[in-house]
């Protein structure tokens, strides 16, 4: 079984367990008001060919609606998400083959670029809809679910110094900082930009503790709950912009007397060719969140014989809820 498979099955799952849930938790259930706010580091996984993965961080806060039950839970909401993540990547050169110098003894040499420092740093503003279910016992409690992540503003800032060399056979070092014949050095870039905005869908998982706020169940209600909690949220799509672009764009010819710094332009790892493998952002740490009962348990309103009581038809709409 593929992943893509995989994940269909885990879906299907839930769909499935969500009803019968719900049936055998239908004694008794509350409505409830939830606010939560999370952060942690926000880190790619994959393999990432010529650069290393940097940790970053981020956070979310969001508000929603939970039914509770005896022992069931069911989350849904609407939270916004920041978060930075970044790559360092590898030192490189970019070398430009048997150009012409008129000052040159046989009048060809190597041209080369060499790339230090350089670093990768994506931002991050998302809308997120999570459809969460789990359970609470003895205190403890544990959600599951997939989390819809609908990217506003993805960005990236790319940072690195550059310098070039001249490379002749005939000399065993190679020429540098010579700026009349295009040799520079400590040549610092920076290039920034908007990367494509996706959709994705994350996995998420949620194990902690919940506090009662007040000491006893209200009388017709529940309790409200303070929870701390572990969470992580897994991207299932890919992370990557695919393209036939280089890391870096440059002149591809040498000339002479010419300031070669002009041409040069980064384009972020994840929307170049150097990004060969699927990447997915990994969102993990703490979150705190308040439940807040609406104050109304309802048990069950239809009878064993599958009618409602005259007292149950007098409460209109409440029938649709258990």
């Amino acid at each position: 079984m593929n992943m893509k498979h995989s994940y269909h099955l885990l879906l299907v799952t839930l769909l499935l367990l969500l009803p019968l849930s719900v049936k055998a938790d239908d004694n008794l259930g509350a409505h409830s008001f939830v606010v939560w706010a999370n952060g942690g580091i926000s880190n790619y996984i994959g393999s990432t060919p010529g650069a290393k993965i940097g940790i970053g961080g981020g956070g979310a806060i969001g508000l929603g609606y939970e039914w509770r039950g005896t022992a069931f839970l069911l989350q849904t909401g609407l939270a916004g998400k920041y978060a930075q993540t970044g790559l360092r990547i590898d030192d490189a050169t970019y070398t430009l083959y048997n150009q012409l110098d008129p000052q040159a003894v046989d009048g060809q040499f190597d041209y080369q670029y060499i790339q230090s420092n350089r670093r990768d740093q994506y931002t991050t503003i998302a809308m997120q809809i999570p459809l969460m279910v789990g359970a609470h016992i003895n205190r403890f409690y544990f959600l599951v679910g997939p989390k819809l992540n609908l990217n506003v503003i993805n960005s990236y800032k790319a940072e690195a110094t550059y310098s070039a060399v001249g490379i002749y056979k005939e000399f065993f070092d190679p020429f540098a900082a010579m700026p009349n014949h295009g040799f520079f050095t400590d040549y610092n870039l920076s290039t920034s930009d908007r990367t494509s905005m996706k959709v994705n869908v994350a996995g998420s998982v949620e194990l902690g503790a919940e506090i009662p706020l007040t000491s006893t169940a209200k009388k017709n209600g529940g309790e409200n709950y303070f929870r701390i909690a572990f969470f992580a949220d897994m991207n299932i799509l890919d992370d990557r912009i695919k393209s036939d672009q280089p890391m870096l764009e440059y002149p591809q010819q040498y000339t002479s007397n010419a300031d070669m710094t002009s041409g040069l332009k980064m384009v972020d790892y994840l929307s170049s060719n150097a990004a060969t493998s699927p990447v997915r952002n990994l969102f993990a740490g703490v979150k705190l969140t308040f439940v807040l009962t609406s104050g109304v348990k309802y048990g069950c309103v239809m009878c064993e014989s599958g009618y409602p009581t005259r007292r149950d038809r007098r409460r209109g709409s409440r029938l649709l809820f258990y």
